[in-house]
């Protein structure tokens, strides 16, 4: 047990030297001038924190007050019970995909192969996962109890520091054996599924309807006027939402802090009975992908980690992909679907609003220096759309190039789904726009298409151009650089300074017909180099 004691607090180790390495902090220096310097980044992230949280908490204020003004506790125990019965339903969720406890592939060999007890290696593995998962959850608690000050405490100074303090200490002491309960709960129902792995399909789908339908309850049953100076034994429910009023100060948190922890403490008792059967060689094949994604994307390698990301959701369990009789050059298109329904995120949906919201913020500005500050914002986030799809096919260069259509189809293709979506959001953004400000439609609406196509093309140019054959092999596809963002820029700047600095039917239709031409020349030239690369 020493042994695994022993790799574990190294693993430990070097998670935090990772993150103290951010502030130049070495741990293996021992000279005085570093220990004093370490007490200074405590003192300095403590202020930071306090006084970032204390910012929030303002803002926090006037939520609480109008989500209930006569009653900001009850407020701010429904938010605490959403956010935690979301994030409950999404680690259950995960939980019952694959294993709880992630090893790596050293993990696999040095210990799920030995004859260990598994259950002290599910035990010493679970105090960095919920360290992590803890830390925002009880940020989250107190500025919520920050917020309860402001409403409380109005004016508050100097003064009132402790009392300003004491509410957030409450709110933190409250959450933590809640979130620590619910997290190893996450882990026992986790474990349990791996064993009986028939039925992990059915467990998923009653646990996640099981939390939803227990987070709706919580939720109404926390803004009930029950009265809080008596523990409810008789209702469970209760044992969660008491010790959040006591929490958020409508009862003594010392008098149910005790409450919480044996709770926590009896569902690590279940733990350690359940995970006895915990097949540790099973764990370290589910979680080996996981583990091997979480390194590439701690350490920057985010190319490697989408295409990971994608890989994992394809697997055994889903059904066969029933594709469409399409013909020739139309595959691409079904190429094109496939690929962003498989590789959709949520937050991949951030570039798109933005799009968006730069052309609704543009019928609101008549200075030129603001809208050519806006729209080089535009630029920049269209030519990060619109490689997305090129890199993933470059990253694919073995097969990519064996493809039996012409450079300038498969470029149109690559091409044309961001391009599209682009040109939709934009239009859709001046009518919106136009709709709130009271103006009419901007004659920009009709440069849309070539600026895009100008910042599209001009963007594939500078990744195409940068990209070698000899590292396209390996997958190592480069990002859009400076230079195609000043080639977009340039492309859309000249069809849009005409537009702007020149009125008259006869400018504008010279600025029309620059902007079709720079953007078909933008297409061509990109076409150009990709049928180049490996000829140079």
């Amino acid at each position: 047990m020493k042994a695994i004691h022993w790799v574990r607090s190294r693993q430990e180790e070097r998670e935090l030297a990772f993150w103290l390495s951010i502030v130049s902090f070495d741990h293996r220096d021992h000279s005085f001038n570093n220990r004093i310097y370490f007490l200074y980044l405590i003192l300095f992230f403590s202020v930071w924190v306090f006084v970032t949280l204390t910012f929030f908490a303002s803002g926090g204020s006037i939520l609480l007050s109008f989500i209930n003004p006569g009653d900001p506790i009850s407020a701010a125990m429904a938010i605490e019970t959403l956010i935690i019965g979301i994030w409950n339903t999404i680690s259950l969720r995960q939980s019952l995909k694959r294993s709880p406890v992630v090893f790596s592939e050293q993990d696999a060999t040095l210990i799920c192969q030995m004859p260990v007890n598994p259950r002290f290696v599910t035990l010493r593995w679970l105090l960095l996962p919920w360290l992590k998962s803890v830390i925002p959850i009880s940020l989250l608690a107190i500025m919520l109890g920050f917020s309860l000050a402001e409403i409380a405490l109005p004016g508050s100074g100097v003064s009132h520091l402790p009392e300003y303090a004491g509410y957030g200490f409450r709110a933190f002491l409250a959450i933590v054996p809640i979130h620590l309960g619910l997290f190893v709960m996450q882990w026992v129902v986790g474990i349990y599924g791996m064993q009986k792995s028939h039925q992990r399909r059915w467990l998923a789908g009653l646990f996640v309807i099981f939390s939803i339908l227990i987070t709706l309850f919580l939720l109404r049953l926390s803004q009930n006027k029950e009265n809080a100076a008596q523990i409810p034994w008789n209702n469970l429910a209760m044992l969660i939402l008491y010790p959040l009023q006591a929490g958020f100060g409508l009862g003594d948190v010392w008098v149910t802090l005790p409450i919480s922890i044996s709770i926590s403490v009896i569902v690590l008792g279940f733990l350690y009975l359940v995970s006895g059967k915990f097949l540790l060689s099973q764990a370290a094949e589910e979680t080996h992908a996981l583990h091997t994604l979480n390194s590439a994307l701690q350490f920057g390698f985010t190319s490697l980690g989408q295409q990971l990301k994608t890989k994992q959701k394809l697997g055994i369990t889903r059904s066969p992909t029933r594709l469409p009789a399409l013909v020739g050059e139309k595959v691409l298109i079904w190429k094109d679907i496939l690929q962003s329904q498989r590789s959709f995120e949520i937050l991949s949906l951030t570039n798109w609003v933005t799009i968006l919201g730069l052309m609704i913020s543009i019928s609101f500005l008549s200075d030129l220096s603001s809208r050519a500050l806006l729209f080089t914002i535009w630029v920049i986030t269209t030519g990060k759309v619109s490689v997305i799809r090129l890199r993933s096919d470059l990253s694919c260069w073995v097969l990519v190039r064996q493809i039996p259509f012409s450079y300038k189809e498969f470029i149109k293709h690559d091409l044309f789904m961001s391009f599209f979506l682009t040109w939709i959001l934009s239009l859709a953004g001046l009518g919106i726009g136009s709709i709130l400000s009271g103006n009419p439609v901007s004659s920009l609406a009709y440069l849309i298409p070539g600026v895009t196509a100008g910042a599209a093309g001009m963007a594939a140019y500078d990744v195409i151009r940068r990209s070698r054959s000899d590292l396209l092999v390996d997958g190592l596809v480069p990002e859009i650089g400076a230079g195609g963002i000043i080639l977009g820029l340039l492309f859309t700047g000249i069809p849009l300074s005409v537009h702007a600095l020149f009125p008259g039917i006869l400018w504008f239709s010279l600025a029309f017909l620059l902007s079709i031409l720079l953007g078909i020349g933008a297409f061509y030239i990109a076409s150009t180099a990709y049928r180049n690369i490996g000829h140079t």
